[in-house]
């Protein structure tokens, strides 16, 4: 078993982690999520032993039981077969099994490892990683670089590996698919969901609906505490009472106000009309890679690309798009038809100019305008003042999904629209693309994209299927009649003595409880459960008001 408890990273003064506490069983597979920049490869880091941390302990990691898949290895064997036999104790047809299905073919198993590109290098480390099988598998963004096949792979051999799998990843079919928890990185806090990527979309949308609830149930007695406070305390004959609220409100364990979702509002136009055969591709050839390529495309068509990397799919893209001139065959686009493309490099960008001026020279819009525009894709302050040469990848989409949204084509083609981003924005771009009622051809690994958008596949090669609380308050007691001390004999005085006694301890314990509450619902997930927990932080403070209603009372 894998343990975290309270684990807490700094990078000077700023928090990146703070309070990570999860544990992972044998044999159990978990997702790490959250935004880019969140945290989640710093924690990645801190578990493989890379980082260090602040604060907290981890357990149940030892350096000879982990095997992790490194974005930049190095390599030191003559051949890319050697390279894997030397990762341990190895069989050649294991070693072979795993690097052709990760798309290597025969003759590149003999070339140096070396001399693969960045992409090919990763899945070089992944297949090394694989190979070895240890008792716990750490990958780090693991289906970046592949192609739809070897993700295939990838995901088969994750589902039956038998050891333990931690994979950070915005790929939400491997989530859903591969993964029995999932891990969500927000604002530095970790949260432990149970199932997979759409289980865990539904438990953090009711999670966050149950605790706001709480939230502002707690805000509201805060204020009327507040306002009790205000009003009573320079009065004699109430300053009692009102010591005795301050009391509670010091006392009060604050439930944390859930962070806003935050979603990129992607809104496409309404497409204009156009002839029905959008696309004629007819007999295209181009210098080798591409052969006598075929197909046609209707109005209202959502189509998927797909492929091996390197068949060709992003080369069809520019010639369709007039990038590129076909050595042979013609490209035909119907009447009305207006394109509009994001490729996959975003070349369609000026590097030296910032976001703003960018949408300025396409469009003429203002910088007010421009701002208002990109802030729909999460694009905010000093990033649009930057040249979009020193921006993320996933920045570069989104100001060209931006420019995508402003010509109004009727017609949109695709080159990997995911890439380098986020599960908020994956999810914004799926939701705009469905609604969108004009004509789509799009090349993407990410397949579930593809499930939930596409109306057809065309394939460059053979390919499996893609597979087309009620809240009840405690009443309110009435008042106690109990007489004043003073027109008591001793015996009476002592009995409530007593009974006052009895009241402060049963305070103390309602106001334990409470507190006891009120931390299990900042750390609830289970949406039904933080819902009976709300439930009963609403009686729970009800109970504590009589019982202070009652103290003040027989000490009047």
């Amino acid at each position: 078993m894998i343990q975290l408890d309270k684990v807490t990273k700094f990078y000077g003064e700023r928090l990146i982690l703070s309070d990570v506490t999860f544990k992972i069983n044998d044999g159990e597979k978990l997702g790490i999520v959250g935004k880019n920049g969140a945290g989640k490869s710093t924690l990645v880091k801190i578990m493989i032993g890379a980082e260090n941390f602040d604060a907290g302990t981890i357990g149940g990691l030892r350096a000879e039981d982990v095997g992790f898949v490194e974005q930049t290895p190095n390599f030191f064997a003559p051949t890319l077969l050697d390279e894997i036999l030397s990762a341990g104790e190895v069989e050649e047809f294991q070693a072979r099994k795993i690097l052709f299905g990760l798309g290597f073919t025969d003759a590149e198993l003999k070339k140096s490892p070396q001399h693969f590109s960045g992409g090919e290098s990763a899945k070089i480390s992944l297949a090394k990683a694989l190979v070895v099988e240890p008792r716990i598998l750490i990958l780090d963004e693991p289906t970046n670089h592949l192609d739809i096949y070897s993700i295939a792979f990838l995901e088969d051999f994750v589902k039956n590996y038998r050891g333990t799998v931690i994979a950070v990843t915005h790929d939400r079919h491997f989530l859903q698919t591969c993964v029995e928890k999932i891990l969500d990185i927000e604002h530095g806090r970790a949260t432990l969901y149970p199932g997979n990527y759409e289980k865990f979309i539904q438990l953090k949308r009711e999670r966050h609906a149950a605790q706001l609830k709480a939230y502002e149930k707690q805000q509201e007695e805060i204020a009327k505490l507040e306002d009790f406070v205000r009003r009573n305390k320079v009065r004699a004959s109430t300053a009692k009472r009102a010591r005795s609220r301050q009391i509670a409100l010091d006392r009060m364990e604050r439930i944390e106000k859930p962070p806003s979702a935050e979603t990129a509002a992607i809104k496409l136009h309404d497409a204009n009309e156009s002839a029905n055969r959008v696309l004629i591709v007819d007999n295209v050839s181009f210098k080798g890679i591409i052969k006598n390529f075929c197909a046609e495309i209707l109005k209202g068509e959502k189509i998927g690309l797909i492929g091996r990397n390197g068949v060709g799919k992003s080369t069809l893209l520019k010639i369709i798009v007039g990038e590129l001139k076909a050595d042979s065959g013609e490209i035909k686009i119907g009447n009305r038809v207006k394109v509009g493309y994001l490729s996959q490099g975003h070349e369609e960008l000026n590097e030296n100019f910032t976001p703003l001026e960018e949408l300025n020279y396409e469009f003429g819009l203002s910088d007010e305008r421009a701002r208002s525009e990109l802030a729909r894709l999460n694009l905010f302050a000093q990033v649009v003042e930057k040249p979009i040469g020193d921006l993320s990848g996933g920045e570069k989409t989104r100001v060209a999904l931006t420019k995508l949204i402003l010509t109004g084509a009727n017609f949109l083609i695709l080159d990997e629209p995911t890439n380098h981003l986020d599960l908020p924005a994956r999810e914004a771009i799926e939701a705009a693309l469905n609604e969108f009622d004009g004509t789509i051809l799009i090349v993407t690994h990410d397949r579930y994209l593809l499930d939930k958008v596409t109306t057809r596949i065309i394939e460059f090669a053979e390919l499996e299927p893609v597979r087309e609380v009620k809240k009840i308050s405690a009443p309110k007691s009435q008042p106690s009649k109990t007489p004043t001390l003073k027109a008591k004999s001793s015996k009476l005085k002592a009995n409530i003595e007593q009974a006052l006694d009895k009241i402060e301890a049963q305070i103390k314990m309602a106001e334990m409880e409470l507190k006891m509450l009120e931390h299990e619902i900042n750390r609830a997930v289970e949406p039904e459960k933080l819902s009976e927990l709300a439930a009963a932080h609403v009686e729970k403070i009800a109970e504590i008001d009589e019982l202070y209603t009652r103290w003040e009372e027989m000490q009047c």
